[in-house]
Order: structure tokens, then C-alpha cells, then sequence
């Protein structure tokens, strides 16, 4: 197994530009030397004056590289100007007093919480609802710097957080003013904190500020304590309210639901009756047709049948005796009586 490091590369560039060790102590060697000759009183050669100002030379443009990390962005300055920014990586700029860089993380994110129930920050937590209650609200804004804003960041506003700290509260304020306490303390938490973010994103693009902002947090949404048990007993009352109200409505409901059953179920008998009528008059109808046709033909048959059914239609419901012509009838005899007799089984 070869004891060469792998990470060694003999054709890496950078290498190749390095000067070796051998260089460094011959120079180490002849500025002694010349150093001596000075103290001796002796005057040293050109070749060693020119060697001097070349080492100081190459130490002086070699103090401009500078290794930017990968959560760093470098804002490189020319007197004092903006020139350009460069990213992660060894990079290099003129050395002072032309160049000089300032490295700025961009990857950190940044809190800034927003109104307290100290004493010294009553005053920044304390809103205006849009039913024109008093609220005490506290927030975090999370930010980071953009990618490609460092210079924003830095140029654009002389104190950064401050400016975040105004601009959130001051879009907190104006969202929380047309919203009710209720909605804001309840389910409209998430849209609040949805709408602050895009509103406060709108206005630090517009700044130029360099700042994307993450995210907005609610933390606490409570009434003033001066007002808090107040406050409890109105929220007690309403919800008492509210829930006479729900059973207000689903007695409503309920009461329209069954009145709405009870006239389709009249309509529908309603309308169950009138096609049986119809039906049964289309029967009669059909019937005596039927009956007028036939008597067409035989007038006497018709006649006699038509007789008949009558006496049997008026007779069946009748209490009614039939007695041959040749039996003899007493006087008296209660016929129809015997059938209301009990008599008794032993007798039978």
C-alpha cells in the first residue's frame, strides 16, 4: 500500500504557484547576511535591496486573499465604494488601503420579539382592535439576511433590526385594527401571522433592506390586566348568549323541519286522493261503457241482470229470512230471534 497522502495532488495549480520551503530559507539566509552587512557598517548590493522590496511587495498583495465561508457573503469595498460581493470560497481583493472586505453571514436567522407585559414595554404591546377592544399582543419576527442582498443590509439602513422592529409593529397594528379581539385571540391566529409576514416581506423590498422574513409568530393575545376579569365575565356572557342563540336556532330548525313534513305529507294525501278518484271514475266510466255496449245488443238480458245486482246490492246487508211457498207459517214466530239464543251446550 503506497504511503503517498491521496489528498496530495501534484498537478493542483495552487501548488504550483507556491514558492518552495527551499526559497523561503535561502531568503531567510541572504537577509541575514545583508542585515549583518548593515550592522558592519557595510553598504549591501543592489540584488539585496531589490530582493528586500520584492519580498515586502509580495508580502504586502499576498494580504489580499481571504477565505469567505459558505455562510458568508463578502462585500468587497474600494475606497470606501461598493464594487462588488463575492460568495463562499478563497477570494481575493486589493490589499489596504484600496481594497478592504467585510464578511456578513447570510445563513443566520435573526429574532426579534415584539411587545411584553413588563412595564417598560406595555405601551408596544398594547393594540386597538377592530371592535375596539384593547389587546395585549406579543410577536416574534424570524429573518436572515437574503443571498443576494448583503449590500442592502448593510447600506441601506444604518440600524437593521430597528427598522424590522417599526415596520412589523407597525403592520401588526393596522391588521389587528380591522380584525375582532375574538378572531384574533381564537382561529384567526395563523392568517394574522400569514398576512403580517407577506405585508412586512412587501415593505422590506420596497426599503431595499436586504431581509427576507421567514416567519411571524403570535405568542400571547390577552386583554389588559387592569380589564382581564372584565373582560372574562363579557366572554362568559357572550358565549352564554351564543349558545341560547344555537338552541334558539335548532328549536327553529327543527320546528320548520316538521311543519315542512306535515304539509308535504297533507299534500302528498291530497294528492293520493285525487288520483284514486280520478282512478275510480275512470273504472266507473269504463264500466258503463262496457254496460251500454252489451245493452246495445241484448236490451232484456241487460235489463233483468241490472235488476238483479240492485236486489243483491240492497239485500246484502239485510237481516232477511226466505221461506218456501208450500211451508206454513204461524201467526207469530220470531225468526230473526233464534240467531241472538244462546243455548246452553248441555241442552244440545
Amino acid at each position: 500500500m503506497s504511503s503517498k497522502n491521496p489528498w496530495e495532488n501534484e498537478d493542483d495549480p495552487w501548488k504550483k504557484k507556491q514558492p518552495s520551503e527551499n526559497f523561503f530559507l535561502n531568503f531567510a539566509d541572504k537577509l541575514k547576511k545583508s542585515m549583518g552587512h548593515f550592522k558592519k557598517g557595510v553598504e549591501p548590493s543592489p540584488s539585496y535591496v531589490y530582493l528586500v522590496i520584492i519580498a515586502i511587495g509580495l508580502l504586502y498583495f499576498a494580504s489580499g486573499f481571504y477565505q469567505v465561508q459558505h455562510d458568508q457573503r463578502g462585500v468587497v469595498l474600494r475606497f470606501g465604494k461598493w464594487v462588488r460581493t463575492v460568495g463562499p470560497g478563497l477570494q481575493y481583493i486589493l490589499p489596504y488601503p484600496f481594497e478592504n472586505i467585510i464578511l456578513q453571514k447570510v445563513t443566520k436567522v435573526n429574532q426579534i420579539d415584539i411587545g411584553s407585559f413588563f412595564k417598560n414595554q406595555q405601551e408596544e404591546s398594547l393594540m386597538l382592535t377592530g371592535d375596539s377592544n384593547l389587546a395585549n399582543i406579543s410577536f416574534s419576527v424570524l429573518w436572515k439576511i437574503k443571498n443576494n442582498g448583503v449590500e442592502d443590509y448593510l447600506f441601506n439602513a444604518k440600524s437593521p433590526e430597528v427598522t424590522v422592529r417599526a415596520v412589523a409593529e407597525s403592520v401588526m397594528r393596522e391588521i389587528v385594527g380591522q380584525t375582532h379581539f375574538t378572531y384574533v385571540q381564537t382561529e384567526g391566529r395563523g392568517k394574522i401571522q400569514q398576512k403580517v409576514k407577506e405585508n412586512l416581506q412587501v415593505l422590506m423590498d420596497e426599503y431595499k433592506m436586504g431581509i427576507e422574513i421567514i416567519r411571524v409568530e403570535l405568542q400571547r393575545v390577552d386583554p389588559p390586566l387592569s380589564v382581564i376579569d372584565s373582560f372574562r365575565d363579557v366572554e362568559r356572557a357572550q358565549a352564554e348568549q351564543q349558545s341560547e342563540k344555537n338552541k334558539a336556532e335548532a328549536y327553529d330548525r327543527d320546528t320548520r323541519a316538521r311543519t315542512r313534513g306535515l304539509i308535504a305529507e297533507k299534500i302528498n294525501n291530497g294528492k293520493a286522493a285525487k288520483r284514486s278518484i280520478i282512478e275510480r271514475a275512470r273504472g266507473a266510466v269504463a264500466r258503463f261503457e262496457s254496460a251500454c255496449s252489451q245493452y246495445k245488443l241484448a236490451p232484456d238480458i241487460i235489463v233483468r241482470r241490472l235488476y238483479i245486482e240492485t236486489l243483491e246490492n240492497i239485500s246484502q246487508n239485510v237481516n232477511k229470512i226466505i221461506i218456501d211457498k208450500e211451508v206454513k207459517v204461524m201467526p207469530y214466530l220470531p225468526l230473526t230471534e233464534l240467531n241472538k239464543v244462546n243455548i246452553p251446550e248441555e241442552r244440545l
